[in-house]
């Protein structure tokens, strides 16, 4: 409360100076604007110099930086990024350039950041300009501040609809040690801490609210009241694949968003998702009840990433997969053995055995939460033995960032182009080249694809939710697994399949000129790092001469 008291103060003495000044550089007379003008100190703070009118002048960007020499250079890129936002809105013909974005430098500096991120740019842009948007982005690219700064740039409250208790503290605490107030409301809250938050929230003294979809279908009649009246300037649904009623990770609340919504004066909805293809993007869409949309599709090829498809006989498997895990190339670096069960995984772990390799399996049911836990601190490096190698189901390692992961091998396809991308996406996070070795038969029907339809068949059998068409929902499961099928089968680039699934055919689309000014002031300058390795159709010349498991080990080297 003090803090703002000060910032009140600060804003009527800027406006008493000001409006003294009649607007004007007291040094060269040049209007300025009051958001643009610096109030200069005529005697520093450092050297005791007080706040009051006598001590302060108005000066233009140029006549400040001469009174501060060694804060030329950054008062010199204030200059340009004001600028910059002011050509950018003078040129905007489309509506998309908001007047916040003057604002872009002190606040991307706030959140400990120089630049935007290659496509950030364009997703702040649209929600400043009061549009809903889907981001269909991999983890760790970045989406987070995609919803933060728009948040703290509009005025109001942003409610934040996240999954999991761990990542809204974690997002929680990072804002409040940048002095960004923010807070949650959960279930681990006493009543006294939950009445404290809720009397912040309707002071508006929080900025950024997270809470779990279920928060909205509490017991508590006064509860549900008093999120209604908050009135959200935006609302943001992370993990948005959880809305999607047919997805794996479907979770019942998140699937009344819609109404939420509605009850809370229908705000642009931010939603987030590390993997979904068009198909899921319109389901999302029709679930949340988002019209004026833009759909944000990022960073889905990853090029470091040779993608093989090795057509093999399940029975051989073990054996190829024991020299890849033997490829001097790999030596301290990481690999991971995705398995779609279990009992495979079981299988795969005796076979490897009897090879003379020990790797330890991961999966849900594995021994107790201690032993679950020791495993992945293992694989991070953060426990002894440490471990290179391990043998896992996609329970493993979906939420984990680990850089040096060169190698990772399919047993066999997975349930969901979705998923493959997940899985495979676990290689190359350090940017270093890295393989994605996956095995299949070459066929439509068989032991893999009849593994994966019982899966499917299990999983709506135990579904549970009102309303839901099991027989469509089975269909719709079916499908996806055979579009891997046919992915995995086809004769054409892997890589482009992949993004035309997530992305459709590729436009190219020149931006504004106004955008472009503002990635200019605003946006990462990075070259893109080519690599010699694509996939099994672009490389088979080298493949046929090589080797499958050569190939691999001349990609892991570099």
């Amino acid at each position: 409360m003090g803090q703002r008291n000060a910032i009140d103060s600060w804003r009527e003495i800027r406006l008493q100076v000001l409006e003294r000044d009649n607007h004007r550089c007291v040094s060269c007379s040049t209007p300025v604007r009051s958001a643009e003008a610096d109030i200069h100190h005529l005697l520093p703070r450092s050297m005791g110099g007080t706040d009051e009118l006598s001590n302060l002048i108005t000066l233009c960007d140029g006549c400040h930086a001469v009174h501060h020499p060694n804060l030329a250079g950054g008062l010199a890129r204030r200059i340009i990024e004001r600028w910059a936002a002011r050509l950018a809105r003078w040129l905007d013909t489309e509506g998309t350039v908001s007047e916040g974005v003057g604002n872009f430098g002190p606040v991307l500096r706030l959140f400990g950041k120089d630049r935007f991120r290659e496509g950030q740019l364009p997703i702040v842009l649209a929600a400043l300009a009061g549009k809903s948007v889907l981001v269909v982005s991999p983890t760790g690219s970045g989406k987070t501040l995609c919803f933060q700064l728009p948040a703290v740039l509009r005025s109001g409250l942003t409610m934040v609809v996240s999954p999991l208790k761990t990542l809204m503290s974690e997002q929680v605490s990072d804002l409040l040690a940048r002095k960004v107030p923010a807070t949650f409301i959960n279930s681990d809250l006493s009543i006294e801490e939950k009445q404290t938050r809720f009397s912040m929230l309707e002071r508006g003294a929080i900025k950024l609210l997270y809470l779990a979809p279920e928060r909205f279908f509490v017991r508590s009649e006064s509860e549900r009241a008093r999120l209604k009246q908050t009135q959200p300037s935006f609302i943001v649904v992370d993990e948005a694949h959880c809305v999607d009623q047919w997805g794996r990770d479907f979770r019942r609340e998140y699937g009344r968003l819609k109404e939420v919504r509605e009850k809370l004066g229908a705000p642009p909805v931010l939603a987030f998702t590390a993997t979904a293809g068009r198909e899921m993007q319109q389901r999302i869409l029709l679930s949340l009840g988002i019209e004026d949309v833009e759909v944000f599709v990022r960073d889905v090829d990853r090029p470091n990433i040779a993608l093989l498809r090795w057509r093999c006989a399940a029975e051989q498997r073990a054996g190829e997969i024991a020299s890849l895990l033997r490829l001097r190339e790999l030596k301290g670096q990481k690999a991971m053995v995705f398995v779609p069960s279990t009992k495979v995984g079981e299988e795969l772990q005796t076979a490897l055995g009897n090879l003379g390799l020990d790797v330890p399996l991961y999966h849900s049911k594995l021994g107790n939460a201690w032993e679950r836990q020791e495993l992945v601190k293992r694989f991070l490096g953060q426990s002894k033995p440490p471990l290179d190698q391990i043998i896992c189901t996609n329970a493993f390692g979906m939420g984990l960032d680990v850089p040096n992961v060169r190698l990772v091998i399919h047993w066999q396809q997975s349930a969901s182009v979705e998923d493959q991308l997940q899985e495979f996406g676990r290689a190359g996070r350090d940017g270093k080249a890295a393989v994605a070795v996956m095995f299949h038969t070459g066929a439509s029907v068989g032991r893999d694809i009849s593994r994966l339809r019982f899966m499917a068949e299990k999983t709506v059998e135990a579904a549970h939710v009102p309303g839901l068409d099991l027989e469509q929902m089975l269909e719709q499961r079916y499908r996806q697994i055979d579009q891997v099928a046919e992915m995995m089968k086809a004769r054409a680039c892997m890589r482009a399949s992949i993004s035309e699934y997530f992305q459709g055919p590729k436009t190219t689309r020149r931006p504004s000129l106004s955008i472009r000014i503002l990635d200019w002031a605003f946006g990462a300058r990075t070259k893109s790092r080519r690599f010699r390795a694509c996939c099994d159709h672009c490389d088979k010349a080298e493949i046929k001469r090589r080797g499958a498991a050569r190939y691999v080990a001349r990609v892991i080297a570099g």
